[in-house]
């Protein structure tokens, strides 16, 4: 070890003390938990709380009336003037760095989107794998204050290549996982699990969390859960968008539906079961003869991520449609049914790639109408029957192509 390195090893570097600026204000005594990165000898403390939802942070030391009158075994805070000061283990007065959630944490945030707003929005995630993880993290980022994530699978080693969790996340359910990224986003966030299909979870949990600020996002394996998500966003009067992505993750859908809009029921029936979205247990929309021939990759993160990028845009467009002072992105342009592009090389998408005329490309020009009511003239769409195939046409994969051609 050379001379430079030997001073610099004997030379300590500043007790550094984060801190939420609450413990101060709110003249807190007691213990505190977090965690100490000893190369650089920082302190975060992340909550006073001891039940609290971090299984990587532990005890790191204690907050006291008075300034202690001996050297203190472990990190100890003391009030002095009513203000919070920290004593490391050398008995040296730290260097403070109090933090305040709304203006620390989502500070880059302001002018885009207001905090006070986005705190009390909510999300209900059915399923929190590629998309949902990534949905629920970006959310946690511009400041959603609720969430409600909802899946029975498990992380395993295939996931991660694609999921926003780790290899320190393998075996745990994915709501778990999910929720404490995000409340290492936000510890103040209210995050509710349920390790169950949307099917499973009890009306009391729905009823409770869900509310008029609250958007439903479906982005499970199947259809089915997507439908069951459609009719409770209906009949609370919430908006609801579902992503799928097709073979490959080569493109993707979204489609949205606000409170008086044409819903997912009524997007299932107008596209008579033609769709590239692929499905956990049918694996992809063909006929009951192809289905042994299909082979079916997921897709690799980034194209998954792209699709899903978009519909979070278009997430937080819909959660702050009532505020005057935020300026939407993408409601208003696109239409309730999107697709997404990554790439329109049939090596990758087969056949189906061909309806897109460029990589990256954004549909805006795809209309959901009415499903007909059973027994009765649909009063919003008096040509419903008649138009049905027309509707197919839109967005059925063979007639996109020839709609796209004909442009």
């Amino acid at each position: 070890m050379s001379i430079a390195e030997k001073f610099f090893a004997k030379k300590k570097p500043q007790t550094v003390v984060c801190f939420p600026k609450h413990l101060e204000t709110e003249h807190y005594i007691g213990d505190f938990y977090g965690y100490h990165v000893e190369n650089t000898n920082y302190y975060n403390i992340v909550t006073e709380k001891a039940e609290n939802n971090y299984p990587t942070i532990k005890k790191i030391g204690t907050i006291v009336e008075k300034r202690p009158e001996t050297q203190p075994a472990e990190l100890t805070g003391f009030f002095e003037e009513g203000k919070l000061l920290f004593m490391d283990t050398d008995g040296k007065i730290a260097k403070n760095e109090p933090f305040l959630l709304k203006l620390d944490i989502f500070s880059r945030n302001v002018g885009i989107l207001e905090s006070d707003i986005m705190l009390k929005t909510g999300a209900v995630l059915v399923g929190c794998g590629s998309v949902g993880s990534l949905v629920a993290l970006e959310l946690a980022k511009a400041g959603v204050g609720r969430f409600l994530l909802v899946d029975n699978d498990i992380l395993g080693y295939h996931n991660i290549c694609r999921h926003q969790c780790g290899i320190l996340d393998v075996g745990r359910f994915k709501t778990d996982a999910v929720k404490d990224r995000i409340l290492q986003i936000n510890p103040s966030a209210k995050v509710v699990t349920q390790n169950c299909t949307i099917q499973g979870v009890p009306l009391s949990v729905i009823n409770e969390f869900c509310d008029k600020d609250t958007i439903v996002i479906g982005g499970a394996d199947n259809r089915e859960g997507d439908l069951y998500a459609n009719s409770i966003a209906k009949d609370i009067g919430m908006p609801m968008i579902s992503i799928g992505c097709w073979e490959r993750a080569f493109a993707g859908e979204i489609f949205y539906c606000l409170p008086g809009m044409p819903d997912y029921s009524d997007f299932i029936w107008a596209i008579g079961g033609m769709s590239g979205r692929v499905s956990q247990n049918r694996r992809f929309y063909v006929t009951e003869d192809d289905l042994e021939k299909v082979t079916f990759e997921p897709g690799i993160s980034v194209d998954i991520n792209f699709v899903t990028v978009i519909a979070v845009k278009l997430a937080l467009d819909i959660l702050n449609r009532n505020n005057p002072n935020f300026t939407p992105r993408l409601l208003g342009h696109l239409t309730q049914y999107t697709l997404v592009c990554n790439t329109n090389n049939t090596k990758i998408g087969g056949d189906n790639a061909e309806i897109f005329s460029y990589p990256l490309q954004i549909t805006t020009n795809i209309e959901v109408p009415y499903a007909p009511k059973e027994g009765a003239e649909n009063p919003q769409n008096k040509e419903t029957d008649e138009k049905k195939p027309e509707t197919k046409k839109c967005v059925g994969k063979k007639s996109i192509k020839r709609k796209n051609k004909e442009k």
